[in-house]
């Protein structure tokens, strides 16, 4: 099995996770510009997994530094699901925040979540003009 490689997100990054976001049905996160925005946005944490030179995973955060922290976007490619990559992301991404929790918001990854230590909450997304 080839050997996984977490690091922090760099510039230049942008376009391979804009075409991991597409595979894993992200619109929102296709354009690279957009990307790297978010990855280089103030208190944000980002990461990469990287295996034989090809970005096959990241993780972005923002945190407070303290107490608080939200783990924004956690995507594996299928093909490189179920070898603990997404779980390496997620313990790296959260200590890098350097806080005491994270909240994060699935749709369909509760079995992957339900996997650490954690507390189920009731969460809400907002969006503009409520």
């Amino acid at each position: 099995m080839p050997t996984v490689e977490v690091r922090p997100f760099e510039p230049g990054d942008e376009t391979a996770i804009a075409r991991l976001s597409a595979v894993v049905r992200w619109p929102s996160l296709t354009d690279p510009a957009v990307v790297l925005r978010v990855c280089e946005a103030p208190g944000s944490v980002a990461f990469v997994a990287v295996t034989d030179d090809v970005l096959v995973g990241w993780a972005q955060a923002l945190g407070d530094g303290v107490l608080q922290s939200h783990l924004s976007f956690l995507a594996v490619h299928p093909d490189h699901r179920r070898r603990g990559i997404g779980r390496l992301l997620v313990v790296v991404t959260f200590q890098a925040t350097a806080t005491a929790r994270i909240d994060l918001v699935t749709l369909d990854a509760e079995s992957f979540y339900e996997s650490f230590a954690h507390r189920r909450m009731l969460g809400y997304r907002l969006y503009p003009g409520v």
